[in-house]
């Protein structure tokens, strides 16, 4: 066979044409040509493996992208960090203790805890105002069975 097989599609057009120009008895054409055509049907069919290979590393991850947008169980590094707290210290918290624990201000916080109240891994604290958890200003919370068994599974290592 003539010509590398590293050469690009092309390239092996480009070299083919040169042929057909270049020579000139019937017989001196037709095999360089031959050799040529060959190797451009093998780049051809590696090409369209990679593209059919590529076209289902695409499909597999446009699916798995969607999946984790509608899974809904990922939560940020900062509230896993703020649940693992929540677990390890057993007992009630407040907003103002995680602001101090994290350096965070109280809208984060805030946030913070809302995404893991969404979620069922803490819930309000008390009997304040309609059994919100409210004592005075001071909201404190407590992580739930569902919390644990997140931080279990998921946040432990172990």
């Amino acid at each position: 066979m003539l010509g590398c097989v590293c050469m690009s599609a092309g390239d092996t057009i480009k070299e083919a044409v040169r042929i057909v120009k270049t020579s000139s008895p019937a017989k001196e054409l037709m095999a360089p040509l031959q050799a040529k055509l060959t190797l451009l049907a093998e780049q051809v069919a590696a090409l369209e493996t990679e593209n059919a290979a590529l076209r289902n590393e695409n499909r597999s991850l446009k699916t798995q992208h969607a999946n984790a947008r509608t899974s809904g169980e990922e939560l940020s590094r900062k509230t896993e960090e703020i649940l693992k707290a929540a677990f390890d210290r057993t007992g009630e918290f407040s907003v103002q203790d995680i602001m101090n624990l994290f350096h965070l201000k109280q809208s984060v916080a805030d946030y913070h805890l809302d995404t893991l109240r969404k979620k069922k891994f803490v819930k309000s604290q008390g009997t304040g105002f309609m059994g919100t958890g409210y004592m005075g200003n001071n909201p404190t919370y407590i992580i739930t069975a569902a919390g644990r068994e997140h931080v279990l599974k998921n946040l432990s290592g172990g």
